[in-house]
């Protein structure tokens, strides 16, 4: 049976985007030694859940319940927090931008998607954390960065009135991602 690898996700408004990607800009200088493969800003998304590889016949069905779910809110709302880094600052692998949540609306959200993704045998990933990752730290190649002086996140605001699910093609150089169904809040 063929299989698609998916997962959930939050894309940010353009705005945000460029925003980042004028973070990202100033990260680059600054981590230059690093050996750290920056994501492109045209794939900046906040993971809601990773799906894995989904038989394709599921994903129709997939498609049609989510679709179906009343989540009892019109939209999301975040604003920029941090640059930080996973798992640490002293030895990272992941450089982000971090967000906070106006108001508790994604714990539903990740609640209705875990509890629908059961019924197909996918279970609940790790806790939400909204961020948007710019870079990865090459582990092969990986140096203790120091002390690292990051640039300030402007602050910014987004309101997002959907999630979408997207297909993650891997290929040399990274994942290619392509929206395959973008899922409205208010229905």
């Amino acid at each position: 049976m063929p299989k698609t690898r998916l997962f959930l996700a939050l894309v940010p408004d353009n705005s945000i985007i460029v925003m980042l990607d004028s973070v990202q800009s100033e990260l680059k200088e600054k981590l230059s030694g690093c050996n750290v493969r920056w994501e492109n800003p045209l794939k900046f998304h906040m993971t809601l859940r990773f799906l894995g590889d989904v038989d394709d016949d599921k994903i129709e069905l997939i498609i049609n319940v989510l679709d179906r779910i009343k989540f009892g809110f019109e939209e999301l709302r975040f604003r920029t927090f941090e640059i930080g880094f996973f798992p640490n600052k002293r030895f990272p692998n992941v450089v982000y931008a971090g967000f906070s949540e106006r108001g508790k609306n994604s714990d539903v959200l990740i609640d209705s998607i875990d509890s629908t993704m059961l019924n197909f045998g996918i279970l609940p990933d790790k806790r939400f954390v909204p961020h948007i990752t710019v870079g990865r730290f090459n582990k092969k190649k990986r140096t203790k960065p120091g002390k690292i002086d990051v640039p300030n996140l402007p602050v910014a605001e987004t309101s997002l009135s959907g999630f979408s699910l997207m297909k993650s093609t891997l290929q040399q150089g990274g994942s290619e991602y392509t929206e395959i169904y973008k899922f409205n809040f208010q229905k």
